[in-house]
């Protein structure tokens, strides 16, 4: 859906927006596509998944909770990972004209909705300084609103098919959106909250 002065609203990280400022998505990776393309789960060092093995084989995978935490965290991001890619590859594929999850700028429709993501985007683990910001947006949106990406160790294809009903979605429903998508021109019009994670 092609836009053009729309105001919208977002969930800023790390980015530190001043009022006035102008972006383009659509061009370079987002947060999201870097995270995806770039991030070393383990800092290179050896998978977590042998240490696992080992502790599981021995019976002492309990007395370290540690590496549970640090194994359900590599298995949700090695999750959120597997599905970005088959959604972008379904979008590729059959859907390229629609704005690329991997480039975009993520909305919300409604200055409530951003301020009630706001308090809890921190727990997500990513970043340390977010700002609820209105934008306004010349270019292309995307609209989900009766079909979501569930993140539930899935296989690729199984991602691929929830894929193809997410971009195929219908534009013109009336369900409550869940997420926008956006790629064109962004400008800042607004810092309407910030917080910092200590």
């Amino acid at each position: 859906m092609k836009v053009k002065d729309l105001v919208l609203y977002q969930i800023s990280t790390d980015r530190n927006y001043k009022v006035g400022d102008k972006l383009t998505f659509g061009k370079v990776y987002n947060g999201q596509g870097n995270r995806i393309l770039n991030t070393k789960f383990n800092d290179g060092k050896d998978a977590k998944y042998k240490l696992g093995f080992q502790y599981a084989d021995s019976k002492n995978i309990f007395k370290k909770k540690d590496l549970v935490i640090d194994l359900c965290k590599t298995m949700s991001e090695n999750d959120f990972v597997l599905r970005e890619l088959a959604v972008e590859e379904v979008r590729k594929t059959k859907y390229p004209n629609l704005p690329s999850r991997l480039k975009c700028m993520f909305l919300s429709d409604t200055k409530q909705v951003v301020l009630e993501n706001l308090k809890t985007f921190h727990l997500k683990g990513v970043g340390k300084h977010f700002q609820a910001v209105a934008v306004k947006l010349t270019g292309e949106l995307f609209y989900s609103k009766s079909v979501a990406l569930p993140r539930n160790g899935l296989s690729y294809g199984e991602y691929m098919e929830i894929a193809d009903k997410y971009w195929s979605q219908d534009q013109n429903s009336t369900d409550s959106i869940k997420e926008i998508l956006f790629e064109g021109k962004a400008e800042i019009v607004e810092i309407i909250e910030e917080f910092t994670k200590d």
